[in-house]
């Protein structure tokens, strides 16, 4: 049985400025708050406690050797991230159903099937990436380039490696730069897809992608704009977490040298509860994005049938 839920909102099908994209998402969880927070808390909770677990997991240990990755340690840092998976993929879902009033199952599958190709997509890039790096720089300055990355002197390095390091951050900032290109008209496809239930995934990631690159400039200055209301409140809210998890880390390097934990053995705790609680409260921040992306796939696919009009009359 699809439970259904009520949501006051503005019409999807209509043509929107920058501005108005953005007030049609955030008034859609504003207005609506208490019935998405009854409808997600669960599954918002379950994820936020999974973050705050998998938070605890990779800042805290009691010695440098727990540090060494053992066959335990691997097993143990699978476990964690199938974890995050699973409740990622589940609050995504639940979320989804905001949208297109279908059932938990249903979302479930589109929304694995999209993280799928989500991951395929990134793995593409990042050999992508890597391709390109070693044929502009060549190996070796690469390697060398990567070391002197991680924080070696510029004095010590090899009468190339200044060279290669600056050569391969400028390879990778174009790749960026040529990524978000390709990634924002996703944007328009992946609501599309979520949003009519009978669309297949490349056909219409693919298939209506051309649509999407014609409002690049649309959707970059809408994620742009979201991006820093979002990034505002974003550091605001994770400053604490980010607090204690470097008193964390600034212990595990004094550990590392050999000296003794200076952290009572309830900060693990403190660190498990802070995390928690931002995650929780973060999860519901950021359904913003996932409403000014659907108002975004309305306000292009109004623009795409207006365009069709006004060409066959």
């Amino acid at each position: 049985m699809i439970e259904l839920i009520e949501l006051k909102k503005e019409e999807l099908m209509k043509n929107r400025g920058y501005t108005a994209t953005l007030s049609a998402g955030y008034h859609m969880l504003a207005d609506n708050f208490k019935a998405i927070f009854r409808h997600i808390w669960a599954y918002a909770l379950v994820f936020a406690l999974v973050m705050g677990a998998w938070t605890v997991f990779e800042t805290n240990f009691e010695n440098p050797e727990d540090l060494e990755m053992t066959a335990m340690m691997g097993v143990k840092l699978l476990v964690a991230v199938i974890a995050v998976i699973v409740v990622a993929i589940a609050f995504s879902a639940r979320a989804t159903m905001l949208l297109n009033e279908q059932s938990m199952r249903w979302n479930v599958g589109r929304v694995t099937k999209l993280l799928g190709f989500s991951i395929l997509l990134s793995i593409i890039l990042s050999l992508v990436v890597l391709a390109l790096v070693f044929l502009t720089v060549g190996a070796e300055s690469a390697a060398t380039a990567a070391v002197a990355a991680e924080g070696a002197e510029i004095e010590a390095m090899q009468p190339n490696a200044a060279t290669g390091l600056v050569q391969m951050f400028f390879v990778v900032g174009v790749v960026i730069i040529l990524a978000l290109i390709f990634y924002l008209p996703f944007l328009y496809t992946v609501p599309k897809y979520l949003v009519e239930t009978e669309s297949k995934l490349f056909p219409t990631l693919f298939g209506k992608y051309g649509r999407g690159l014609r409002h690049w400039g649309y959707i970059f200055v809408c994620m742009l704009l979201l991006s820093l209301c979002i990034g505002v409140c974003s550091i605001i809210l994770m400053l604490p977490m980010y607090v204690v998890q470097m008193v964390q880390r600034l212990n595990q390097v004094g550990m590392l040298g050999g000296d003794e934990s200076g952290l009572p053995s309830w900060f693990g705790w403190l660190n498990f509860g802070v995390s928690t609680v931002t995650y929780f409260v973060y999860s519901f921040i950021s359904l913003i994005e996932l409403f000014v992306c659907y108002y975004i796939y309305g306000s292009i696919e109004t623009r795409h049938r207006e365009k069709q009009l006004i060409t066959t009359e």
